[in-house]
């Protein structure tokens, strides 16, 4: 690759001195004084306003957000009118020192060239300064810097094409050369030009697939997936066009995007993995906002199915991020994936003489009593096991919205602790008696200790 600069340098050079030739010139100094007056005037301007509104404002910079009022409203609006002024106000006092020079017979041009950019910057500055005082300020801003702006730099461009290329005549001048593609300073332009347009009508395809598919019931997550995925194919398309504008061999550059992605594969398997199987988990909709899942040992609630990995939010407010290709390739317990019933279960242990139907009839009584039990499915009471100390019972009901399992089952506890008291039903734990049994010494002179294990129903 070989990068040649010195055409381009000895163009410049030459421009230089003849905008030095020019500055000797007194019709040009007046012109230039004249504009570092306007510039200096116009600049000053906004900002008295802007330190007078914030006098106003008088708003501490660590106060929550406050309602909106008719003060805010008016200082939003003459924030508005403020990002306008500077431009309004150059392109007024250029056009009255246009018309003073023209009385005197003065020469005006170069202030007269000057005004088509601050044409643009007003246009610019007045569009935005009605979304930022229409629109919410996260929504302003994004619609500012999705479509305005792109537009703003495509006009700069075209303007810049148009003038400066034609005027200096420096848009042929080889910038770049790479085997048999040069590159030269209007291709460049050009390239930038529709890299602009690719971004620009990829935020409107991405707005406009979005709504479509929210117009027919489609989930926003999918929605969101497939939108972003049409900006990106289309922005691709702009890029390749703007290579081909360059000159690159798009069937040379496949050969070296095949080998880069191989090299691509090997060295970030994992990422791509990743990548593809959140792909699949948002169209196969395996995973969804809202589901409470476990997957190797972590159980939470999913907030978001990102591309590389999906995040869970658990009991204790902490977040995780698991890789997605671990939802895919790795057991997924789903508490609410066909729907959000959950199973409240008590596991309690009785004593060995306790009454056994009494205990299950009192365990199923005291379940059924809650009020957010379910009668369909019924609960139920199953003995379970014979523990060394205990006879084990399993009794269970059903909640209708997960979240409230853990409520329901703590409020439960208490219930049968308070319904084992009234109805005299033991719930035993293990204890141990140490019996010391000292009989005569045995003929070595030593004392024989005895250790015996027990449980005892109550402590």
């Amino acid at each position: 690759m070989i990068v040649d600069f010195t055409i381009f340098i000895q163009r410049l050079g030459e421009q230089l001195r003849l905008m030095l030739i020019m500055l000797e010139r007194e019709a040009v100094q007046r012109q230039m004084a004249v504009l570092l007056l306007i510039l200096l005037m116009a600049w000053l301007a906004p900002r008295l306003i802007d330190m007078a509104l914030k006098r106003w404002e008088h708003r501490p910079p660590d106060a929550p957000p406050a309602p909106p009022t008719l003060r805010t409203r008016v200082i939003r609006w003459l924030r508005a009118v403020d990002f306008v002024l500077f431009p309004m106000l150059f392109l007024l006092l250029a056009q009255r020192a246009i018309y003073r020079f023209a009385d005197n017979g003065w020469p005006y041009g170069l202030i007269d060239a000057l005004t088509p950019i601050f044409w643009l910057l007003l246009g610019y500055r007045l569009i935005v300064g009605i979304v930022l005082a229409a629109l919410p300020e996260r929504q302003s801003q994004r619609f500012a810097s999705d479509v305005v702006q792109p537009i703003l730099w495509i006009l700069i461009l075209l303007i810049a094409r148009s003038i400066l290329f034609s005027t200096l005549g420096i848009g042929e001048i080889a910038l770049l050369t790479f085997s048999d593609v040069t590159i030269n300073l209007g291709d460049l332009l050009n390239a930038a030009i529709a890299v602009l347009v690719a971004l620009l009508a990829g935020w409107v395809a991405r707005n406009a697939v979005n709504n479509l598919m929210v117009r027919n019931h489609a989930e926003l997550d999918v929605a969101n997936t497939v939108s972003n995925v049409t900006r990106y194919a289309v922005f691709s398309l702009g890029a390749l066009i703007a290579l081909g504008i360059l000159g690159v061999d798009l069937g040379a550059l496949a050969w070296i995007g095949g080998g880069l992605s191989v090299g691509l594969g090997f060295g970030l398997q994992e990422l791509f993995g990743n990548f593809v199987s959140g792909i699949v988990l948002v169209f196969e909709r395996i995973v969804r906002p809202g589901d409470v899942i476990e997957v190797q040992g972590l159980r939470g609630a999913v907030t978001r199915v990102a591309m590389r990995a999906t995040v869970l939010k658990t009991a204790d407010n902490s977040e995780i991020f698991v890789p997605n290709k671990e939802l895919m390739t790795k057991p997924v317990q789903a508490m609410t994936y066909s729907d959000r019933t959950a199973r409240v279960a008590l596991n309690i242990g009785v004593a060995y003489d306790s009454d056994l139907p009494l205990a299950e009839k009192v365990l199923l009584d005291t379940v059924q009593r809650h009020p957010l039990i379910m009668a369909e499915p019924a609960p139920g009471v199953l003995i379970t096991s014979l523990d060394p100390y205990s006879v084990h019972l399993l009794a269970f009901g059903y909640v209708r919205e997960f979240g409230d399992s853990f409520r329901v089952k703590s409020e439960l506890y208490q219930m049968v602790r308070d319904a084992f008291a009234l109805h005299k039903i033991v719930i035993p734990f293990p204890r141990q008696d140490i019996t010391v049994i000292m009989p005569a010494e045995s003929p070595s002179g030593r004392t024989n200790l005895l250790t015996r294990q027990s449980a005892a129903p109550g402590g």
